[in-house]
């Protein structure tokens, strides 16, 4: 698989925008969840969630979607399927390593769901989009 600068600028785009709408997403969930303090928002949790979103997709989701561009599909439910089963593993394994003793508890919390979910579709929906310009002819 070649990778050309059309494709690089379509790995990218997808991996910054996913981040940064993930960490928008739950950066206001957050604002909404504290009683609507502005304190949530004005200490950077929407960077921090984003950063920690960049890290996750760049070392879950990039690989799956590399994987998957070899038959690329612009919203295709099986791609967000593939999507969403990667996200539930890997929210699991970052929610697990700060804080080893949950166990399998985190399986029983709603925001372990939504987070995962939420997770997925953002970078499914971020990739079709950019995929839509990967597919168009160069000239």
């Amino acid at each position: 698989m070649k990778l050309n600068s059309t494709r690089l600028k379509s790995y990218t785009y997808t991996l910054v925008f996913s981040s940064l709408s993930y960490g928008l997403i739950f950066g206001l969930y957050m604002f909404v969840y504290s009683g609507f303090v502005p304190f949530a928002l004005v200490t950077g949790t929407v960077v921090i969630i984003a950063f920690y979103a960049l890290i996750t997709y760049f070392l879950f989701a990039v690989p799956v979607q590399l994987w998957l561009r070899k038959k690329p599909k612009q919203f295709s439910l099986v791609h967000l399927f593939i999507y969403t089963a990667v996200a539930f593993l890997a929210v699991f394994l970052f929610w697990y390593i700060d804080n080893p003793p949950i166990d399998f508890i985190v399986f029983r919390t709603f925001i372990y769901y939504i987070m995962s979910i939420v997770a997925a579709f953002i970078y499914w929906f971020w990739d079709s989009i950019f995929l839509r310009n990967y597919n168009t002819p160069q000239k």
